[in-house]
């Protein structure tokens, strides 16, 4: 049997350099608060840009007038609960020498 191969999703491509004008725009219409600032400036204000990203807000960082970083909210993996043993779980369980007898009955329960 081969092996399944996951399919791969392009990235979707830009069809045109995008302007700050364009970024804010678009964003505005999906509700985000996003600001754009060149490299320059970033370099300058990278302080105060992480404490506004802190706060919720995304912003783009341009070269040449076209993006080419985003800094966003810094938000943590979720991880799942610890493991835990099921020692405790198995010594409530009755054990018996066969279980042939307890699958029998629930079978018979069944019919």
């Amino acid at each position: 049997m081969k092996p399944i191969k996951p399919k791969s999703i392009p990235y979707p491509e830009a069809t045109g350099p995008e302007t700050p004008a364009m970024i804010k725009e678009a964003a505005a219409a999906y509700g985000l608060r996003r600001d754009v600032v060149s490299v320059r400036e970033a370099k300058d204000q990278l302080s105060a840009l992480l404490q506004r990203a802190a706060r919720g807000e995304q912003i783009v960082i341009t070269s040449d007038g076209e993006p080419r970083a985003m800094i966003v909210r810094y938000r943590p993996v979720v991880r799942a609960k610890p493991w835990k043993s099921l020692a405790e779980f198995r010594a409530t369980q009755p054990m018996q020498p066969d279980s042939a007898a307890i699958i029998d009955e629930i079978r018979r329960d069944y019919e």
